[in-house]
């Protein structure tokens, strides 16, 4: 109780400052840069001091008290990338675990979104927030798009190691393989293959996927559907290949081009049902079975 108390005189003393300030201000130091510039100082201080905290929350497992936390931080100093980094994925993983209705997870999951996205807005070019947003948006919105999106802007921001550059390849072309967009994919592995010569998963997913994939993908795109559908279709026949993703979504993404969402839905549902961990499949099915909707509403011309 004495850590709260400590907190909350901390809070009370950051805005009896700004009062102060906005009141003297006025009245006399309109045009002096040294009070705001001390109330950011300030600010950030007491950020730092709230960040602390929040870490003990986290560290014993107190998760509801980390929110409101991180809440103030982020308030205090909106520049604190770290902060909305971990609130992002704080909400995102945490508190969308300990949630049990499933609408509410995927509302979890959006909120954590959005504060990725308001710790952009005052931290465009960040790393970490650009990483965070596409892997949260790939790993559990499931939005492939909007998953590459921010993972070619954080492969180009500032502050990020050479590890960090092979892992954002390695994302983008997973996110790429099931959008899919299967040369876009294999752009980044190859890219991959060609920065970490010594790191063999690059190398072995190009040639998996000039194998398996590119033909199909080439022939939908040129008006060969049923070939391309053949071709999916006679791979996941493979016992070995029963359960794989990536024809799936191609099968998938074929069905829909041509009209037949009906088809599209129903593979994506399959794909649900046996892939727990496959929220690409659940965020396509969600998505065209709204668009299904749209289209059965829509008045006959």
């Amino acid at each position: 109780m004495h850590r709260y108390r400590v907190i909350a005189i901390l809070i009370g003393l950051w805005f009896l400052c700004i009062g102060i300030w906005q009141w003297a201000g006025w009245h006399r130091f309109a045009t002096v840069q040294s009070g705001p510039n001390t109330l950011r100082l300030i600010g950030r201080l007491m950020a730092r001091v709230l960040w602390q905290q929040s870490e003990i929350f986290r560290d014993t497992g107190r998760w509801w008290l980390v929110l409101p936390l991180l809440r103030v931080t982020t308030f205090l100093d909106p520049t604190f990338a770290e902060a909305y980094d971990f609130a992002g994925w704080h909400i995102a993983y945490n508190l969308r675990a300990e949630e049990k209705d499933e609408t509410r997870r995927y509302q979890w999951v959006k909120l954590g979104l959005q504060v990725y996205e308001q710790g952009l807005k005052h931290n465009p070019n960040d790393f970490s927030l650009l990483f965070g947003f596409g892997w949260t948006a790939y790993d559990k919105l499931g939005d492939t798009a909007l998953a590459a999106y921010y993972l070619e802007r954080a492969l180009n921001a500032p502050g990020k190691f050479t590890k960090d550059i092979d892992w954002v390849r390695h994302m983008l072309a997973h996110a790429y393989e099931r959008m899919p967009n299967i040369q876009m994919a294999l752009k980044h592995w190859e890219e991959a293959a060609l920065a970490t010569p010594y790191n063999p998963v690059a190398r072995g997913a190009t040639i998996t996927i000039r194998e398996r994939y590119a033909m199909a993908e080439t022939l939908y795109r040129n008006g060969y559907d049923q070939e391309a559908i053949e071709i999916m279709e006679n791979l996941i026949r493979h016992p070995d290949k029963k359960y794989a993703t990536i024809p799936r979504h191609i099968l998938a993404q074929i069905y829909y081009d041509r009209g037949d969402i009906e088809s599209a839905i129903a593979i994506m549902q399959q794909m649900t049902e046996w892939h727990k961990l496959e929220p690409r499949a659940e965020f396509k099915a969600r998505t065209w079975r709204q668009r299904l909707k749209e289209r059965e509403l829509r008045p006959v011309e």
